[in-house]
């Protein structure tokens, strides 16, 4: 892709507080810098809110700001991007569309059965989970069992297996991300429903 350059003169003026050569630079770059941060973020709207936190960061930093900025915008567009997805904020949204895709699932597998719970015990859902549990390592298959079957918490757990609080939320997580690909999402959504 050829990008429109900006001149070391626009950059200079910009180092002075030039607001017009900020202009320049900021339209020269916006759409480009809003193509990175969607490739991140599959998302136009929080793109394009990334590209102008970032500029308001370029703003106040333009003193520093060398020739050519487009290095400095693309990386700071990157980092940008990757605390968005680290952010409570995202984990938030996540957590909204799993609610959304869990209801989805009880609509049409659950709820719609005259014996929701005979529905349940019947198929062949618990089955299949049981058997990829026990496919979990040693270690993550008891911590997960001792979470979700037998309802302790991460201190009980840690406490009765003698390993500190830390390693069973990182167990935990790892036998929830092994159960995710070899499961898929009706079953996971199943797991975290009814265990």
């Amino acid at each position: 892709m050829n990008l429109p350059k900006v001149s070391e003169k626009l950059i200079r003026e910009l180092n002075h507080g030039n607001t017009k050569a900020f202009d320049k630079i900021y339209h020269t770059y916006y759409l480009y810098l809003c193509a990175i941060a969607v490739y991140y973020v599959h998302d136009k709207r929080v793109a394009g809110e990334i590209v102008n936190d970032v500029f308001v960061s370029f703003w106040e930093n333009r003193h520093n700001i060398t020739h050519p900025p487009v290095r400095y915008l693309r990386r700071a567009i990157q980092n940008a991007s990757i605390n968005y997805l680290r952010s409570s904020y995202y984990n938030e949204k996540m957590m909204t569309e799993q609610t959304e895709e869990v209801w989805t699932f009880l609509e049409n597998n659950i709820l719609s059965s005259d014996n929701p719970l005979e529905t349940l015990e019947h198929s062949e859902m618990n089955e299949i989970i049981m058997d990829k549990v026990e496919e979990l390592p040693a270690k993550c298959r008891a911590i997960f069992k001792a979470c979700l079957y037998e309802g302790k918490t991460y201190s009980e757990i840690a406490e009765e297996q003698n390993i500190n609080v830390t390693t069973v939320r990182v167990q935990m997580k790892i036998a929830l991300t092994k159960l995710r690909k070899s499961l898929g999402t009706p079953y996971m959504i199943a797991i975290l429903m009814f265990f």
